[in-house]
């Protein structure tokens, strides 16, 4: 996910340039207003799409960790013993594994 995120973050510059560009630049005077807005417009709504898309990746870990702890609460009703023992040991494994990388960031 990291490729995507970083992949959509320099596409985000690149609409910024663009947005800057024919907003400020005047030199190419064979491009007309329409055509200027036009270009303006499609990069701010590309741009709120992508951060529409970064803020999704974002929530991601958050919705498994609650899918995981759901899972919890059902097997919780599980008669006691190693196959359950085994499945919570799995379970809190990886939530620790989220809960470390959510607190290197």
């Amino acid at each position: 996910m990291k490729k995507s995120i970083h992949k959509l973050e320099n596409i985000s510059q690149t609409l910024n340039s663009h947005q800057t560009y024919y907003a400020f630049n005047k030199i190419d005077t064979h491009l007309s207003e329409k055509y200027r807005k036009g270009r303006i417009n499609a990069a701010k709504w590309l741009n709120e799409l992508i951060y529409f898309y970064i803020q999704k990746e974002k929530h991601i870990i958050i919705e498994f960790k609650d899918n995981i702890q759901e899972q919890k609460k059902q097997l919780s009703l599980l008669e006691d013993g190693d196959f359950k023992d085994g499945l919570f040991d799995e379970l809190n494994l990886i939530e620790d594994i989220i809960d470390d990388r959510n607190n290197n960031k």
